[in-house]
């Protein structure tokens, strides 16, 4: 089995990180109180807004495993 390139590895790094922080963000918009006079808090938008960042964050995640355990075998 080769080892994978620099860039490669940090191109997974990257995509990992940004699956986390969609995933992040929209667990903190649910969460939190705060609004940054945005989104009203209890609105159905910021909910909207706060579901496809964490759906999305979930995909560009499964994309990452997908990819490596294809490359696996």
């Amino acid at each position: 089995m080769r080892e994978k390139p620099l860039h490669e590895k940090i191109g997974d790094l990257t995509s990992v990180l940004m699956a986390l922080t969609y995933i992040g963000g929209g667990v903190f918009l649910i969460l939190s109180s705060l609004s940054f006079k945005l989104f009203p808090v209890g609105s159905m938008p910021r909910y909207a807004f706060a579901g496809t960042l964490i759906l999305y964050g979930a995909y560009r995640g499964y994309r990452v495993w997908r990819r490596r355990n294809q490359e696996e075998s």
